[in-house]
């Protein structure tokens, strides 16, 4: 499943994280691939060396995990320290997966991917996320400060930037709740749940919806 959240960073925020990148290095993305894939990936990512980049990849995982609606629906058991990628004019990346298993031992299982953009559509034209779903793919293309969360195993592609630049921080989750079916019906029943809510929040089928909502989550997460 494929999930939108506007507003992870405000419109301050993401003038501040843009006018701090633009006084840091960006070095060739292609180093952060595969060996298999360095030459389907063209683009720049901040120098992981430079400790100043510290600040800016809390803000991000702070800014992420205050979100009450990706807490909710992502359930993020761990966050990957984020990292910030540039595309500029005639840079993309091919079709991929993302690593399983991240980090120094014990690793994170990458159950999910994240991208928050950081450029606002009208600045740059191409660069899409375009995501291979279960119903076709689709193309991703939000406002500065919104992200979009989907399973980090389904194959997905940048396309080539053909005017502007596109800045965006990327990083992948651990979900409490490891099988995408069960995270699939665990957001069907929030939103089928926010609905009764709406419309009768003192009702029996409010209470029993709160109360399947928990108990699965109950069931299901891992600690």
């Amino acid at each position: 499943m494929l999930l939108v959240f506007d507003d992870v960073l405000g419109r301050e925020e993401v003038r501040s994280v843009r006018a701090r990148l633009e006084s840091l290095a960006f070095t060739d993305g292609a180093k952060t691939a595969g060996p298999g894939s360095r030459a389907r990936k063209k683009n720049l990512q901040l120098d992981d060396e430079d400790p100043r980049t510290a600040g800016l990849r809390g803000l991000v995982r702070k800014a992420l995990l205050r979100h009450q609606a990706f807490r909710f629906l992502a359930l993020p058991q761990r966050v990957m320290t984020p990292m910030f990628n540039r595309y500029d004019v005639g840079m993309y990346d091919q079709d991929h997966v993302d690593f399983p298993l991240l980090g120094s031992p014990p690793p994170t299982r990458a159950d999910l991917s994240v991208t928050l953009f950081l450029s606002s559509p009208e600045e740059y034209d191409g660069g899409e996320l375009v995501i291979r779903t279960g119903s076709g793919e689709q193309a991703v293309k939000l406002a500065a400060g919104a992200a979009v969360v989907y399973p980090a195993y389904d194959v997905h592609r940048v396309e080539p930037v053909r005017r502007g630049t596109r800045l965006a921080a990327i990083t992948t989750v651990q979900s409490a709740i490891r099988e995408e079916p069960r995270r699939d019906l665990v957001v069907d029943l929030v939103r089928l749940a926010r609905w009764v809510q709406d419309v009768a929040p003192e009702s029996d089928e409010a209470r029993l919806a709160n109360k399947i909502h928990a108990n699965l989550i109950r069931l299901w997460a891992e600690t």
